[in-house]
């Protein structure tokens, strides 16, 4: 089951049990199974297979800011499509609803991620094996991000965003909080917005040190993700919460 951020104050969707059309997939919506900030993440069926499983990530988008950071999500999630550790787009539509944009997206259905993994092993430590084979599938797709030009910092690695594909094989998954804007933010006006941004789509506990404080001016890239990754290899191989 996917985790998003806590979920607070937004109205139920009632797309349980709707027929919907994304592209040339037609799905049906079973059950939330997961809910986030401004979205919901819902278990969708294809309404002729009925075997096929979808994760349906449905986006309210109240204004512009929310729709652009719903259109950056699709837009990595097709550069990297393809990658056996990222978590695949199958189709997606972006509806007008007149005060407000809805996006929808059909993703390949994983059912765990590792916080549920994490949870299940009890007080067990995770041998090294195990530790590696996580370490290098969250690696290969945090690298090919950072490959692409500009480079893409995911900025929001954690337990919650790596689940497991059906093949044993883990993906990275939410790409709301991309960045390619890699700088020392110099200037009060730059440092609050910046600020502001890594406020809202950054989790606190898994920010790397120089988003901390941005009156440092260090530059703050792509390599905010390697210092997220090096936490989870030490989590999971010493017991150590995340």
């Amino acid at each position: 089951m996917w985790m998003f951020k806590p979920f607070s104050g937004k109205e139920q969707t009632g797309l349980e049990g709707r027929l919907i059309e994304i592209g040339n997939e037609k799905l049906r919506v079973q059950s939330i199974i997961a809910e986030g900030g401004f979205s919901c993440v819902y278990l969708a069926h294809d309404a002729v297979n009925a075997s096929k499983q979808y994760a349906l990530k449905h986006m309210i988008c109240q204004d512009e800011d929310s729709l652009v950071l719903a259109i950056k999500e699709i837009q990595v999630m097709k550069l990297l499509k393809g990658h056996p550790n990222v978590v695949t787009l199958v189709s997606h539509s972006i509806l007008d609803m007149g005060r407000r944009k809805e996006v929808l997206l059909a993703l390949e259905f994983c059912e765990k991620s590792l916080v549920n993994v994490l949870e299940s092993r009890g007080t067990r430590y995770f041998d090294e094996k195990q530790v590696l084979s996580i370490f290098r599938d969250v690696c290969n797709a945090v690298f090919a991000m950072h490959s692409l030009s500009p480079p893409i910092a995911h900025r929001d690695l954690k337990a919650e965003n790596v689940i497991l594909g059906l093949e044993g094989g883990w993906k990275l998954c939410d790409y709301g909080s991309t960045s390619t804007n890699h700088k020392c933010f110099a200037t009060p006006e730059e440092m609050g917005i910046e600020e502001d941004n890594i406020r809202k789509h950054t989790t606190p506990a898994y920010r790397a040190p120089e988003m901390w404080d941005l009156y440092r001016k260090e530059v703050i890239s792509e390599k905010v993700d390697v210092w997220v990754r090096l936490s989870y290899m030490f989590s999971m191989y010493f017991n150590l919460p995340l």
